[in-house]
């Protein structure tokens, strides 16, 4: 097929990998990723997509039941097709093992990386963990982005109505893959008009592709007037909150775990200083590394300065979020390195083509970053190999969750046909999902599974609430109650009686004290 006119046509581009490299490297990701899945306890979060999915009647009942999720319906649109094949949540962590092993794939194939750099990315924290062993809608985010990626820097003319279907897609994965969607969106901009392709009908149609993916995108992500997660924004100048969201990138790119049981989330460097005045010499690096390359310093700048926007006005987020950054950097990496002379692109004027600049003050700063660019990369691969094997290790040897163990007690010994009262309930409702029945949450004052973040829920209960609530229910329905709790009731001052306490979970909301309430107590 002839290049549009006007179409800048690349050059041969980096080398994909021949498959006797490929074969053996994604059949051993393949094989450690089932080993961590089938060993992994799912926890509330895992749950709730699956719970909304297998209990949503129909498609119009599944996005109804997505309205305060936050993040679009994709991945539970897959969850939903396989539940109506199976009932067990095995279908869900296959389906994200394929995901997951999809864009590994697609990373080993086509990133312009060296293959040690490739076995430790796949290997990495974020690939071989978060991203993978646990089942979350943003390993197809991570799939998503290395599409483009691969679609972007792939030799000959560039095929818009492609890429607009790659970022169609993204914007449907999560509210952190639609922010990195509308950046990608930008660069596809950038691109066309630095090949003068901004007029041609494929431009055209991405451009409808993106936009069209953005509107689908936020029709599910606003929440409703009643919503009750992530309400408010927070627009005044907070310095240790500031301090704080800028400590996300060193937790992204360095996420060494503090050496302890308790694992998830933590890092060795626990002062917000330090890791804020880590955070801008990383992303001082990164501006310097990318500066002589225009659209991947559009990328990098305008990605990280949006993802640390929203964590600042809207939502502080978790790891598993603030990993988006270190996606980021490694985008901006391919395209740049995809790009730049030498690595396989033709001469002449091209994405990434380095811009002759007058010296400036900073300039053996830019030069110390690409001289030591391999080895810097190699090192934070390195520590990500080391951040991934510690949580896989951990994750193997002791439950993430306690959910399994309770709900295998209380079937063992013939609780589960009692009234069952859960809170908090996003930890109840884990147990629920083992269970495989509704139970009765009384922050929500109702019966279900998985949680409706609205703001009828109180997100927390006195202890004296909680069980005179379980009193009235267990009185009207004239049967014992079992409380299912994530926290210590105090001894002796509740007619309660302890049943058993399960104390070992990775996840300290997840470990979990059964009482028994009997219905004729006063």
């Amino acid at each position: 097929m002839k290049p549009l006119p006007g179409d800048q046509v690349p050059g041969p581009g980096p080398a994909v990998e021949s498959a006797r490299f490929l074969l053996p490297v994604v059949l051993g990701y393949c094989s450690v990723v089932l080993i961590l899945l089938l060993r992994h306890e799912l926890w509330q979060d895992e749950w709730q997509a699956w719970l909304i999915a297998k209990n949503s009647l129909s498609l119009p009942d599944l996005f109804r039941n997505l309205r305060y999720e936050g993040h679009p319906g994709l991945w539970h649109l897959g969850l939903f097709l396989v539940s109506r094949v199976t009932r067990n949540p095995l279908g869900m962590q296959l389906l994200h093992l394929l995901v997951a092993v999809s864009a590994v794939w697609v990373f080993l194939r086509y990133a312009p990386f060296t293959r040690l750099q490739k076995v430790l990315f796949i290997l990495g924290y974020f690939p071989v963990y978060e991203y993978a062993a646990i089942s979350r809608n943003y390993g197809l985010g991570v799939l998503g982005l290395f599409l483009y990626c691969a679609l972007f820097c792939r030799p000959g003319a560039r095929n818009y109505p492609l890429l607009g279907i790659v970022l169609l897609f993204l914007c449907q994965t999560s509210a952190y893959g639609l922010m990195i969607a509308m950046v990608l969106g930008v660069i596809l901009l950038g691109a066309a008009l630095q090949e003068r392709a901004a007029g041609t009908w494929g431009f055209v149609a991405a451009s409808a592709l993106v936009l069209l993916g953005i509107a689908l995108s936020l029709l599910q992500i606003v929440p409703p007037s009643d919503s009750g997660f992530a309400a408010g924004w927070q627009f005044d100048l907070d310095f240790p909150h500031l301090l704080t969201t800028l400590a996300t990138v060193w937790k992204s790119y360095f996420p060494l775990p503090a050496l302890d049981y308790h694992f998830w989330g933590t890092n060795l460097i626990s002062d917000p200083r330090w890791q804020a005045l880590f955070s801008v010499i990383l992303l001082a690096f990164g501006l310097l590394l990318f500066r002589r390359q225009p659209l991947p310093l559009l990328l990098y700048a305008l990605g990280t300065a949006g993802l640390l926007t929203f964590t600042y006005v809207k939502y502080p987020g978790s790891l598993r979020h603030h990993g988006h950054l270190y996606l980021l950097f490694i985008a901006g990496l391919w395209l740049s390195k995809g790009a730049i002379p030498g690595e396989g692109r033709a001469s002449g004027p091209r994405l990434g083509a380095v811009i002759s600049s007058p010296r400036t003050p900073v300039q053996p700063l830019i030069d110390f970053c690409q001289v030591h660019r391999r080895q810097v990369v190699t090192v934070l691969l390195a520590v990500h190999l080391a951040a991934g094997l510690w949580a896989a290790s951990l994750d193997f040897l002791y439950p993430f969750s306690a959910s399994k163990r309770v709900a295998r007690f209380i079937k063992q010994h013939r609780l589960d046909g009692l009234l069952i009262l859960g809170d908090a309930d996003d930890a109840a409702s884990a147990v629920a999902g083992c269970l495989g029945r509704a139970i009765y949450y009384p922050a929500s004052r109702c019966r279900g599974s998985f949680v409706v973040w609205n703001q009828k829920r109180k997100t927390e209960l006195e202890d004296g609430e909680l069980v005179a609530q379980a009193r009235k229910v267990s009185r009207r329905r004239h049967e014992d109650a079992l409380l299912l709790l994530n926290h210590e009731l105090p001894p002796g001052r509740f007619p309660v009686i302890p049943v058993q306490k399960f104390t070992h979970s990775l996840v300290p909301a997840e470990n979990y004290y059964l009482y028994l309430l009997p219905a004729s107590v006063d």
